[in-house]
């Protein structure tokens, strides 16, 4: 009896286990302090942490750099969509050469033929979007005066800042992309990284001014015609986390430069301005300043032409 009670218990142990885990698997996603204060969140050892802080509220994407799992990840699925294009292909030419048959009794003109599918000419959905993350201007972690909070649980990585970039599932893309020159940095599991403010605050754009600078001059003159007032922005790089998240480890973020990246959402896109031992440019190549190399300078592409 004494046997069949212990089994018993060990295997509702053994159930429960996975349910348990599903319950605590760490999200992806923003973090707002009050999910702190219920419960509902918890620092995660397994998980990594973006904070950046702003004097208004702001939103941003990150990209981050695929790794093995990503890519072994990736190319699973390739290849199921690729089966199944096959597989639809073969349908399709079934019903084209019917189409055709129709078309010469009837003299009419007969349909274009569909494309095969091969390894060279199918794709799915850009690699570098698998692990996106997009915070603000919504789920502000905690918020002051003159002071705006967010933070992201994220895939440990390493991360491109991507720009100014508002993006969601199923949802249009909006913002202007530093497709031209960006800065990356590393996120270590369970370390909150904080960039502060610094994504906000250290580029220093200087004319000629690039697309996106003109329409935030723009908006600004556009505002004072109005008589409303423009938001000054701290010209001081700041770090430090909201004093809720001051037991949790973290470390500031070690910028380097990020080299050109495709225009994946086709919006405007610019690049960050020079950023002293940090990014630098020749002309259109982007120069990682703390190794004094040259970064890959690959065409972008892009059909964005934006109208000034």
């Amino acid at each position: 009896m004494r046997h069949l009670t212990i089994t018993a218990v060990a295997l509702a142990a053994l159930v429960a286990a996975p349910l348990a885990a599903q319950e605590t698997k760490p999200t992806p996603g923003p973090i707002e302090e009050k999910s702190l204060v219920t419960g509902k969140a918890k620092f995660e050892p397994g998980m990594g942490y973006v904070h950046v802080q702003s004097q208004t509220r702001i939103f941003g994407t990150l990209l981050r750099v695929p790794d093995d799992a990503t890519r072994e990840t990736y190319q699973q699925d390739w290849e199921k969509a690729f089966a199944k294009a096959q597989k639809k292909y073969t349908s399709a030419l079934s019903s084209w050469r019917s189409a055709v048959k129709v078309a010469e009794q009837t003299k009419a003109k007969p349909p274009a033929k569909p494309v095969e599918p091969t390894r060279e000419n199918f794709s799915i959905d850009p690699i570098e979007l698998r692990d996106m993350v997009s915070f603000g201007p919504m789920f502000v972690f905690a918020k002051a005066q003159n002071r705006f909070d967010y933070v992201n649980a994220v895939k440990p990585g390493t991360y491109i800042y991507y720009g100014v970039v508002t993006a969601a599932p199923n949802m249009p893309a909006g913002g202007t992309c530093a497709c031209m020159g960006s800065v990356k940095f590393e996120v270590k599991a369970g370390v909150v990284t904080d960039l502060g403010n610094f994504l906000y605050t250290a580029p220093k754009p200087e004319a000629p001014f690039d697309y996106a600078t003109l329409q935030g001059l723009k908006w600004a003159e556009e505002r004072k015609a109005k008589g409303k007032d423009v938001p000054v922005i701290n010209s001081v790089i700041e770090f430090g986390l909201p004093a809720s998240l001051k037991d949790w480890p973290s470390e500031k973020a070690d910028f380097r430069a990020s080299g050109k990246i495709n225009n994946f959402f086709l919006i405007p896109i610019t690049r960050l301005a020079p950023i002293p031992g940090v990014l630098a440019y020749r002309r259109d190549t982007v120069i990682d300043v703390k190794s004094g190399q040259d970064l890959p300078n690959p065409v972008i592409k892009s059909v964005v032409k934006p109208k000034l």
